[in-house]
């Protein structure tokens, strides 16, 4: 009885077999799917905006900026899953800093070096969903939040630096979208771009009176000046998690 099996018993006897063991390994992958991941990032913040004169009655005025382009930055975040489910959430802070040389025309024919930028520090909380039809090994997710954001202007005129005398921190959302993969079920990469609405202010003033360059003295304001930093830009990050 047992010599002569019946082929179409025999492919399905297999198939189920088959079935029965992609389940175990399906489930055996969800179950060790870990909740908590820290994730190292790398960013690249495509535009920023540095208005010079935020509180100047002239439209004209306030809508003068500096325009700084591509710029990379780093961070940490701390991600949380929800057990069986598409949900996590997450607290990420980063490390923006930013220079660019900005001449200051003095006369005609003459002007003294300057440099302008900001450090920025943004701290957001995330919201994330993972698309259902995402598979173990790569997942598609989109999210959103807020952040508060905490910044300085940086501002040397002829090695003069124009110290910080106050800030003021912004409020922004964010949304974003990205792809996970996982090499293993506690190592993954991860790619994301990321809109935002990263804002804050700053009030520099200069400490000392005359800044001399080539032997001449040059006057520096002493009155305080205030500026604020704005992102209309896109964020692009790369990063590596580590699960637990």
């Amino acid at each position: 009885m047992w010599g002569k099996e019946d082929p179409v018993h025999g492919k399905l006897l297999a198939r189920i077999v088959a079935l029965v063991i992609l389940a175990g390994g399906c489930a055996c992958l969800q179950a060790q799917e870990r909740a908590l991941t820290v994730l190292m990032k790398g960013n690249l913040t495509t535009r920023t905006s540095l208005f010079l004169s935020p509180n100047a009655p002239e439209p004209e005025m306030r809508a003068k900026a500096l325009e700084l382009t591509d710029f990379l930055g780093s961070g940490i975040e701390i991600k949380y899953l929800f057990p069986h489910s598409n949900l996590a959430v997450s607290l990420s802070a980063e490390y923006l800093r930013f220079r660019q040389s900005n001449p200051k025309q003095v006369s005609y024919q003459s002007e003294i070096p300057a440099e302008d930028g900001y450090v920025a520090i943004p701290v957001e909380l995330t919201g994330y969903f993972i698309i259902p039809a995402s598979g173990q090994t790569v997942k598609v997710f989109i999210g959103g939040g807020g952040g508060v954001y905490f910044g300085r202007r940086q501002y040397t005129l002829a090695g003069a630096e124009a110290a910080v005398t106050d800030t003021k921190p912004g409020f922004g959302i964010h949304v974003l979208g990205g792809v996970s993969y996982h090499f293993t079920d506690w190592l993954s990469l991860v790619g994301e771009m990321k809109f935002r609405d990263l804002q804050f202010r700053s009030t520099n003033a200069f400490q000392v009176s005359r800044v001399l360059y080539q032997g001449s003295l040059f006057p520096l304001p002493q009155t305080p000046f205030e500026s604020s930093v704005q992102t209309d830009g896109i964020v692009f990050q790369l990063g590596v998690g580590v699960s637990f």
